[in-house]
């Protein structure tokens, strides 16, 4: 470990962007396993009132689908527990917090395993099942909450002034901070992020999962149509964030054309897949966009740092 910790020393950009790695890739992860539970739900719901066994089958791939990004990030929450554990004090309130995060995301897990195992068995009481679909969903955001609260908390107790920090202070900031552009982009992130994965994970189970081409050209646009609603919304909110940032610096008489630049670049940036899977929607061969759903996953994914960033930003 010694000779690791040396060799990334040594190479400070292949730290930077394990780093970068290690924020974006289990916070996408996570926001997505948090609304797989909602979205297999609904799929669920659809195939009872529309009478179609293709959202059923869709249901059950995405609860399968949520379960594997659960377990991955419960195994994985563990190990990096495991190896920082000597960082912080298990009976301080950073402790607390983040095995707290850890004990939600495992109940969540529990949840979602049980709406995925009792497929069957539930067939005949959908509303049962459908509510533990649901349940899923309600504790993974839970999860959601208390991970950015940990990681606003741990990333507090390393500012100077520490100290005269209040709970207030923290999770109650002035308005217009950053910390509330990212409290209002986690609901519709929660929506987008399970069906930017969902829209690419069913034509991968093309092979093992033969539903038929009908099955998978309706169902991948389903998806894609879910993920560009909700990404579409939370572009909005994010054209409106960014027009109140540029209206407080030209008050403030600091804006300038690099200002401009930028925010006119990220916009543009996080319009792409939005613009992407509107394109598989209305695609009538789907099965053929799995580039296309990579670059849309991919790009949603890097917001990930940002959004983290305001999240935790003091």
């Amino acid at each position: 470990m010694n000779s690791v910790h040396e060799f990334l020393r040594a190479n400070p950009l292949l730290q930077t962007g394990l780093d970068v790695l290690g924020i974006v890739i289990p916070l996408a992860m996570l926001l997505a396993f948090a609304g797989m539970g909602f979205m297999s739900a609904t799929a669920k719901i659809l195939s009872h009132t529309r009478g179609r066994s293709s959202y059923d089958k869709c249901a059950r791939q995405l609860a399968a689908l949520g379960l594997i990004l659960g377990w991955l990030l419960l195994i994985g929450g563990r190990i990096w527990l495991f190896f920082t554990q000597e960082g912080y004090t298990p009976d301080s309130l950073p402790g607390f917090m983040v095995e707290m995060t850890w004990i939600l995301l495992g109940v969540g897990v529990l949840i979602g395993s049980l709406y995925h195992a009792l497929w069957k068995p539930l067939a005949t009481m959908p509303v049962l099942h459908v509510t533990l679909g649901i349940l899923s969903g309600v504790q993974g955001s839970a999860a959601v909450v208390a991970a950015l609260a940990s990681a606003r908390f741990l990333t507090a107790l390393a500012q100077p002034d520490a100290a005269t920090m209040t709970l207030g202070d923290l999770f109650r900031p002035e308005w217009g901070s950053p910390f509330w552009s990212a409290l209002c982009y986690t609901p519709l992130l929660i929506l987008a992020m399970p069906a930017a994965f969902g829209a690419l994970w069913l034509p991968l189970r093309r092979a093992h999962d033969d539903f038929g081409r009908d099955h998978y050209n309706t169902m991948i646009p389903w998806c894609a149509a879910w993920a560009r609603n909700a990404w579409g919304l939370f572009w909005l909110l994010l054209l409106i964030s960014s027009g109140m940032q540029i209206a407080q610096h030209w008050q403030a008489g600091v804006f300038t054309m690099q200002d401009a630049i930028i925010q006119t670049s990220r916009l543009l940036l996080w319009l792409i897949p939005a613009l992407l899977w509107t394109l598989v929607c209305h695609s009538a061969i789907a099965l053929r966009h799995k580039l296309t759903l990579l670059a849309a996953l991919v790009i949603s994914i890097t917001f990930m740092l940002p959004y983290y960033l305001e999240a935790t930003a003091m």
